[in-house]
């Protein structure tokens, strides 16, 4: 499938998030969407099963606002990222 650079982009951050290929990326992607579900969703609905465990596991020594950041942090894009550790670390 050829998709337009910055909507591949888009698609493999989202993958890296949900720790998954770009293919199982947009097939829950696409099911999703087949499946009707309203456009402000919650983003649990494209989670694979397992991704709470495997998120809590990683994160069990973190407070509620580290997680809330955490979460923040990985809705940004690449370069919103870049930007804001800059900031933080310049």
């Amino acid at each position: 499938m050829r998709l337009p650079v910055d909507l591949h982009q888009r698609v493999t951050e989202a993958a890296e998030r949900y720790r998954r290929s770009v293919n199982s990326e947009i097939v829950a992607r696409l099911e999703q969407s087949l499946a009707g579900l309203p456009d402000d969703a919650d983003e649990s609905a494209v989670e694979p099963p397992f991704f709470p465990y495997i998120e809590t596991t990683f994160r069990r020594d973190l407070s509620e606002q580290e997680n809330a950041l955490i979460r923040a942090f990985r809705r940004l894009s690449r370069r919103q990222r870049g930007a804001l550790v800059a900031l933080l670390t310049g």
